[in-house]
């Protein structure tokens, strides 16, 4: 049987791709006073960044190990390594024509199941001391830029009024906002947001925030560079014991065994 597609044209195209791995001494900074050059996504490979923005609505994003970062061409803003040799990996890259999504139209903290292994595809020659045909470089960013689309553009329709507050939870978890100050962000009242987040998510907006604090709680425990007080602290729990009984009922166990 023969089959026969007409192709999607991509809304747009990518050029100049390059790639850094960085690693710097707490509390060293990187300014972009007149912007930043490229279009570049940041991973935070071990320690801990402060992004802050100068310029929109972004004031601040924290950045774990562990964890990607877009922030567009133009944007202006500091990077401040928080952790002793703080290492990062940055991949930037141009628009040859067309223009990124509206999703990535602000500095945003990026989402996605085996992100690591999206961002370490693009340093494995390098790593390996071997050379790399320039598709191959084009070949990771769009996979990369596909698992995002993928990740983004697949909310239903009823549940898309919801990506503001997802958003800010996703990229702001160790702030304390209430729940009306996420469904203002929505334009909802409280009670519908309450109840449409919920049947999205399978959780209440605290408990889907809770679930991501105790996520980067398991990455510092497992990193070793902090005890059990310290992760629930950095990661908004101030309640040691309400910390200690929800990560025991997402993991099975208590923080003390990781």
């Amino acid at each position: 049987m023969k089959y026969a597609y007409d192709l999607q044209e991509p809304t747009f195209t990518v050029e100049n791709i390059n790639i850094q791995n960085v690693s710097r001494p707490k509390d060293y900074r990187h300014s972009f006073r007149n912007g930043r050059m490229k279009h570049g996504f940041v991973y935070t490979v071990s320690g801990r960044m402060l992004d802050i923005f100068h310029e929109g609505d972004k004031k601040s994003i924290y950045v774990d190990a562990g964890e990607l970062i877009f922030i567009p061409k133009g944007s202006i803003y500091t990077g401040v390594y928080l952790e002793e040799y703080t290492e990062i990996k940055i991949i930037q890259f141009d628009i040859a024509k067309g223009v990124l999504p509206e999703y990535l139209s602000e500095p945003v903290k990026i989402e996605l199941p085996k992100v690591a292994e999206l961002v370490e595809a693009f340093f494995k020659p390098v790593e390996d001391h071997t050379s790399s045909h320039p598709f191959y470089y084009l070949s990771c960013i769009y996979s990369l830029l596909w698992q995002i689309d993928e990740s983004y553009s697949h909310i239903p329709t009823k549940y898309k009024k919801l990506q503001a507050a997802l958003a800010e939870i996703t990229e702001c978890w160790q702030r304390n906002e209430t729940v009306a100050y996420y469904a203002d962000l929505c334009n909802m009242s409280e009670v519908n947001f309450r109840r449409l987040f919920r049947e999205y998510t399978g959780m209440s907006p605290i408990e889907y925030r809770n679930d991501i604090r105790l996520t980067n709680a398991k990455n510092k425990l497992q990193s070793g560079g902090y005890n059990v007080s310290e992760a629930a602290e950095a990661c908004g729990f101030s309640n040691l014991s309400f910390f200690i009984r929800l990560y025991k009922k997402k993991y099975g166990h208590t923080p003390k065994k990781e």
